[in-house]
């Protein structure tokens, strides 16, 4: 009879109740039965801090009962020994839990911070390196600038330095053919020099002889 009404009263309100999850309260093994009452059969036995959904709740004189669902079981515990927070152990548990991820968290921050640091670093000495390259180019640059600004002036000085050179050229070329010409000039002048020697020798050798020819034939003609 008592299962019949119990049944009863899950059909009637299994349609307007919705499963609430509690937790049953710290320090106690509580037993599931299959009716409200001691002399009901237990079917379960639920620890402290065991996860439980109540899909509905009668009171029955004076007590507060709760109709449950633990895993594949289900039954009939006292209200007063479920609660809809965790127990204190839990909690903590998961605090500790909690503490550690967060710590394991700041440990793994301050070492990808400090990785970060060095690669700040890293990236400051490049930095510094590119702004050396950047100033030495910007120097470059202006030089090139520099040069580039006056083109048609230094083609003009390249060709006045052409016709400079090609001047000087010819008049090399013309003073060598003077000295050529001048050292040409000096050996005819030797050349005729030497040979107006040798002729006014050769002269001055036929006279001589001539002379001393008469002086005998007139000493010659004296004695007869």
């Amino acid at each position: 009879m008592n299962r019949l009404i119990m049944l009863f009263v899950l059909l009637i309100s299994a349609s307007q109740l919705i499963a609430d999850t509690r937790y049953v309260v710290d320090e106690l093994i509580i037993t599931v039965r299959s009716g409200r009452t001691n002399s009901h059969q237990i079917v379960k036995l639920l620890r402290s801090g065991a996860k439980i959904d109540v899909l509905s709740e009668l009171e029955d004189n004076g007590k507060q009962y709760a109709f449950i669902e633990a895993g594949d079981v289900t039954g009939w515990v006292l209200s007063q020994y479920l609660s809809p927070i965790k127990i204190a152990r839990d909690r903590i548990d998961a605090i500790e839990a909690n503490a550690a991820k967060i710590s394991q968290k700041s440990t793994d921050l301050k070492k990808q911070l400090t990785e970060l640091r060095k690669e700040n670093t890293s990236l400051k000495k490049q930095r510094d390196k590119l702004n050396t390259s950047a100033q030495n180019m910007d120097q470059e640059l202006s030089k090139i600038k520099r040069v580039t600004a006056r083109p048609l002036a230094i083609q003009k000085s390249n060709e006045k330095l052409r016709i400079d050179l090609a001047t000087k050229t010819s008049e090399a070329k013309l003073l060598s053919e003077e000295n050529a010409t001048l050292k040409n000039r000096e050996q005819s002048e030797w050349f005729i020099k030497g040979a107006g020697v040798t002729i006014g020798s050769i002269l001055f050798g036929i006279i001589l002889t001539k002379i001393r020819w008469r002086r005998r034939s007139s000493w010659g003609s004296g004695s007869f």
